[in-house]
């Protein structure tokens, strides 16, 4: 079964040099108090998650932003989605 995330909350992602910072604003700032910083692929990774697409659709685009195959990021895929829905950015659609 694919799982689609879909972003939780209001944020806005800002690129300061090769980083990336997710500020949460809004409403969303009554429950998380901090900014986080991402990584280039793992900034890509949450810019998909826009359109609620599938775990295996992300990764397949970030192999062909790549050019590598889509099963050797898999697992990094997965493991980015995961930590942030741990922290409150991103839940299953």
């Amino acid at each position: 079964m694919e799982r689609k995330m879909t972003r939780k909350g209001e944020f806005v992602l800002r690129q300061l040099a090769d980083e990336y910072i997710l500020i949460p604003y809004g409403t969303t700032t009554e429950k998380m108090n901090r900014v986080l910083t991402l990584s280039e692929t793992a900034a890509f990774i949450y810019e998909q998650t826009g359109d609620a697409v599938s775990e295996e659709e992300i990764a397949r685009r970030l192999g062909e932003a790549y050019d590598v195959p889509a099963e050797d990021v898999q697992e990094d895929v997965n493991a980015v989605l995961q930590t942030l829905q741990n922290c409150g950015v991103l839940e299953c659609a």
